[in-house]
C-alpha cells in the first residue's frame, strides 16, 4: 500500500477521476442555481412590469374619464334651448342670463364626480371676462381688490389667460397651488381646436389621486410618472412631485427607447436597479417603476443555500469513490510495471510512461521505415510522370516503369487535364495559400478518380496535370468519361474549398511519345477561357478555332476611349471600355491572338502618356509593365477590372491634373492683360481667339477660378482705376469714360454709382 500511495500515476489517476466527477457537479449547482435566480428574476421583473401596466391603466382611465367628461361638456347644449358653451361665453354676467349661468353652473358641477376625485372646474370667458371657480361666477372687469379671495380669483385670471396663447388645445400640466399643492390640471380651449378661442375650461386633479392608483410596495421600489420633459408628474415619493429626471442616467436610456414598454439594468453608487418603463400614447407620459435588485435577488439566497450543501455532499461522494476506483484500476498496470522492470533502483513513479516508452520503441523504428518507403514511392511515381509530360522519357522503357511504378497498363486511348485555379478573389484564400490549395485539390483528384484510370496528379505552372487513360472496348466514350470526370472534379472542389476551376483536355493519343505535345494542348485549352468564362471544361478540339475565323482590331473603340480621357469623361470611358473588352472576347480567334490584341491596347493607351511629353513611371505603377501579368488574367471581367483600376483610373487622374494647371494658367493671363490693358477693347472672343479654345470654355475657367465672370471683373477693375483718376488727377470725367471704353459718360456715370452707390462726381468731392 505504501507503493500505492507515492505512485504519481496513482495521484494523477484520484485526481483526474475527482475532476471529471467535481466539474460536472460544480457546473450542474451553478447552472441550476443561475436557471432558477434567473426564473425567479423574471418572474419578478414580469410582476413589476404587469404592476405597472395596471397603474398605467388606472392612472389613464381616469385622465380619460375626466377628458370625455370635459369635452362632453363644453361641446353640448348648456341649455335645453340648445344654447351652444361657446354662446354663453359671450353673454355677460347679468340678470338676464341668471338660468343660463344656472345652468352653466350646474353643467360644470356634473364634471365634479366624486369618484373622480376631481377638487375644482375653472372656466373663464375671454370675451367677456368672467371667471368660474367654486362653483360661483365672478366677473373681473373693475373688481375691486378687497378681500384675499378677490387676490385669488385675479391671480386665477392671470393664470387662465395663460393659457390662451398656448398652441396645445387639450392637455394635462403640473401646477402648484396655494391651496392644495400639485395639482394635475387639465386645459381646454372653447370651442376645441380654435386658434382664438373665446374661453377656457380647466379641471383640477390633486395628485393624492393619483397617487392612489399607484400601487407597489414602498420598500421594494419606487414608482413615478414623468412627462414628455422629464418632470415628475405623480410619484410613490411625494418629495419628488414636481422634480425633474432629466440628470438621471436612466431617464437618457427610457427617453431614447422607441419600444412602448420594457426594462434594462443600471448601476448607480455601487448598486444595481432594474428600470420597468411604460410608454403612454394618450399623453406621451411614461411611467417608471425603480426596484433595487438585491430585492429581486433576495428570495434566491434559499436556493442558493440548499444548492450549496447539495453540491457539498455530491464532491465528497465522488472523491470517495475517485479513490476507490482508482485503486482497483491501478492495481493491473502496476503488476504489468513489475514484471517488466524487475530492477527496484530504475523503477519510475509513472508506470505508465515507462511502459509507453517500451512499446514506442518497437514499433517506432517499423513505422518510420514504412513512412519513409511510402513517402519515397509516391515521389517517384510522380517524379516518372513530370518526365513523362516534359518529354525526358525513352519510349522503349515508359512500359517496364509503369509496371514498376504500379501504374495501369495497356490502355488504348489516353488524355491530359491541365487544372487551374480560376482567381482567389472574393475567397477567403490568399496567394500565399495557393501551394496548399494546389495540394488539398491534388487529394480530391486521388480520392475521385479511381487508380486503374489514372497516372499520379502532378502540381506543375501554378496548376495540377493529370494523365486519364481507357480502353476502346467500353460502353461509355472514353471522352464522355473524361467530361464526366472533370465535372465531378470541378464540383467537388467548389463543394469542400469554394474555389473555381477550370481544366483544359488534350486530344486523344494511343503513345506515350505524344505526352509534351498533350499537355501543352491542355494549357493551349485553358487560355480559352478568357472568352468563355471561369468554371469552364475546355476539350482543344472544341475550342481551338479554325483558319478562316479572322478579325480586325477595332481602332475606332479605342480612339473613342482615348477621347473620352482626354476628356476626363469617367462614364463615357468606362462605357468605352466595357464596349472594346467585350468586342475582344466575342470573336472567335486563336488565343495567341487574345494575348495580342490585350497587349495592343496596353501600349496604345499608356502611350497617351508618351504622347504629352511625360514618363509613364508618373502615372503607372511599375508593376503593370510585367511580361506576364496579362497571360494571368482567365476571365473578361478580370481583364475589364485590370484596365479600369491600373490604366483608365490613372490616366483620368492624370489628365484632369494636367487640365487643372492649364485652367490655372488661363486665369493668370486673362487677369495680366486686364491689369496691362485695362484701356483697350478686352473682350472672352479676344482670348478665345489667341487661345484657341471655345469663348464658353474660357469663360467657365474664369469664372471657376476668380468667382466672377470676366466682363463683371472687367467691369469692376476699371471701376477702381477710375476711382484712383478721381481721387489723385484733374481729368475730367467724360475723358476717364472714353480712356476706359465707356461709349458715353452717362454709361460710365451710371456704372460707376451702381457699383459705388455715388457718382464720380461726388466722389471726387470726397477727396477735395
Amino acid at each position: 500500500m505504501k507503493r500505492l500511495r507515492t505512485s504519481s500515476f496513482f495521484k494523477k489517476l484520484v485526481l483526474l477521476s475527482c475532476v471529471i466527477g467535481i466539474f460536472p457537479v460544480i457546473l450542474l449547482g451553478y447552472l441550476s442555481f443561475h436557471k432558477s435566480s434567473s426564473i425567479l428574476q423574471e418572474e419578478v421583473t414580469s410582476s413589476k412590469r404587469l404592476i405597472l401596466k395596471q397603474n398605467k391603466e388606472k392612472v389613464e382611465y381616469l385622465l380619460k374619464t375626466i377628458d370625455t367628461l370635459t369635452t362632453r361638456t363644453i361641446s353640448g347644449p348648456v341649455t335645453t334651448n340648445t344654447i351652444s358653451m361657446q354662446t354663453v361665453l359671450g353673454f355677460p354676467f347679468d340678470y338676464e342670463y341668471q338660468n343660463v349661468f344656472e345652468k352653466l353652473i350646474y353643467e360644470l358641477v356634473q364634471i365634479q364626480v366624486f369618484e373622480l376625485g376631481i377638487q375644482d372646474v375653472n372656466m373663464m370667458s375671454y370675451r367677456q371676462n368672467w371667471v368660474v371657480e367654486g362653483g360661483a361666477i365672478y366677473p373681473m372687469n373693475g373688481r375691486p381688490l378687497i378681500e384675499a379671495h378677490d387676490a385669488y380669483l385675479y391671480k386665477l385670471q392671470s393664470m387662465l389667460q395663460s393659457y390662451r396663447d398656448d398652441s396645445r388645445r387639450s392637455y394635462w400640466k403640473l401646477i402648484q397651488d396655494d391651496k392644495a399643492g400639485y395639482v394635475l390640471k387639465l386645459i381646454k380651449h372653447i370651442p376645441l381646436n380654435s386658434t382664438n378661442p373665446d374661453g377656457i375650461i380647466t379641471v383640477n386633479v390633486p395628485m393624492p389621486e393619483i397617487g392612489k392608483r399607484l400601487t407597489g410596495d414602498a420598500d421594494e421600489g419606487h414608482t413615478f410618472i414623468l412627462d414628455d420633459t422629464g418632470a415628475v408628474l405623480a410619484s410613490s415619493n411625494s418629495e419628488d412631485i414636481g422634480g425633474s429626471m432629466q440628470g438621471e442616467s436612466y431617464y437618457q436610456q427610457i427617453a431614447g427607447s422607441e419600444e412602448q414598454e420594457g426594462f434594462f439594468v443600471f448601476d448607480q453608487h455601487n448598486q444595481k436597479y432594474v428600470v420597468n418603463y411604460n410608454h403612454a400614447l394618450y399623453n406621451n407620459w411614461t411611467y417608471v417603476s425603480i426596484t433595487p435588485l438585491e430585492h429581486l435577488m433576495s428570495k434566491s439566497d434559499g436556493i442558493k443555500l440548499y444548492t450549496i450543501l447539495f453540491a457539498a455532499i455530491l464532491i465528497v461522494l465522488v472523491i470517495t469513490t475517485s479513490v476507490i476506483v482508482s485503486h482497483r484500476l491501478y492495481s493491473p498496470i502496476h503488476q504489468i510495471y513489475r514484471s517488466i522492470q524487475p530492477d527496484r533502483r530504475q523503477m519510475q513513479n509513472n508506470e505508465l510512461n515507462y511502459i509507453g516508452e517500451h512499446l514506442t520503441e518497437l514499433t517506432r523504428s517499423s513505422t518510420r521505415l514504412k513512412d519513409e518507403i511510402g513517402l519515397l514511392h509516391n515521389q517517384t511515381r510522380e517524379f516518372f510522370v513530370l518526365k513523362l509530360l516534359l518529354g525526358d522519357m525513352k519510349l522503349d522503357s515508359v512500359e517496364e516503369q509503369l509496371e514498376q511504378h504500379e501504374f495501369p497498363a495497356g490502355w488504348d486511348q489516353w488524355c491530359v487535364l491541365a487544372v487551374q485555379i480560376d482567381t482567389l478573389e472574393n475567397t477567403r484564400y490568399t496567394d500565399k495559400d495557393l501551394d496548399l490549395m494546389l495540394y488539398a485539390i491534388h487529394n480530391i483528384i486521388e480520392e475521385l478518380v479511381p487508380q486503374p484510370m489514372r497516372l499520379s496528379p502532378v502540381i506543375l505552372s501554378q496548376g495540377l496535370v493529370l494523365i486519364l487513360g481507357g480502353g476502346l472496348d467500353e460502353e461509355t466514350p472514353f471522352k464522355v468519361q473524361v467530361f464526366n470526370k472533370t465535372e465531378e472534379i470541378r464540383s467537388t472542389v467548389k463543394q469542400y474549398l469554394n474555389l473555381k476551376i477550370s481544366i483544359g483536355i488534350s486530344r486523344q493519343y494511343t503513345s506515350f511519345i505524344y505526352a509534351p505535345l498533350a499537355y501543352q494542348e491542355s494549357l493551349d485549352a485553358l487560355a480559352y477561357r478568357v472568352r468563355l468564362g471561369s468554371e469552364s471544361i475546355l476539350f482543344i478540339d472544341e475550342v481551338e478555332p479554325g483558319s478562316e475565323h479572322t478579325f480586325r482590331y477595332p481602332k475606332e473603340l479605342e480612339f473613342q476611349i482615348m477621347e473620352a480621357i482626354k476628356q476626363s469623361n469617367q462614364d463615357l470611358a468606362k462605357e468605352r471600355l466595357h464596349a472594346i473588352i467585350a468586342h475582344f472576347f466575342e470573336k472567335l480567334v486563336h488565343h495567341y491572338d487574345y494575348q495580342h490584341i490585350i497587349g495592343r491596347l496596353f501600349h496604345n493607351l499608356t502611350g497617351l502618356v508618351q504622347d504629352a511629353g511625360a514618363s509613364v513611371q508618373e502615372v503607372f505603377d511599375k508593376e503593370i509593365f510585367s511580361s506576364d501579368l496579362l497571360v494571368r488574367m482567365h476571365t473578361s471581367e478580370q481583364v475589364e477590372a485590370w484596365f479600369w483600376k491600373q490604366i483608365i483610373e490613372p490616366l483620368l487622374i492624370w489628365t484632369e491634373e494636367r487640365q487643372r494647371k492649364q485652367d490655372v494658367n488661363i486665369s493668370k493671363l486673362m487677369i495680366a492683360e486686364v491689369e496691362q490693358h485695362y484701356d483697350q477693347d478686352l473682350s472672352v472672343e479676344m482670348f478665345a481667339a489667341r487661345l484657341h479654345y471655345h469663348p464658353s470654355y474660357i469663360s467657365r475657367v474664369f469664372k471657376k477660378d476668380t468667382g466672377v465672370n470676366f466682363s463683371e471683373y472687367l467691369s469692376n477693375y476699371r471701376i477702381e482705376i477710375a476711382k484712383r483718376w478721381l481721387a489723385e488727377t484733374d481729368m475730367k470725367i467724360a475723358d476717364i469714360a472714353e480712356k476706359l471704353q465707356y461709349s458715353t459718360a452717362s454709361n460710365f456715370n451710371r456704372n460707376f454709382k451702381k457699383t459705388v452707390q455715388i457718382t464720380p462726381s461726388q466722389y471726387r468731392e470726397q477727396y477735395k
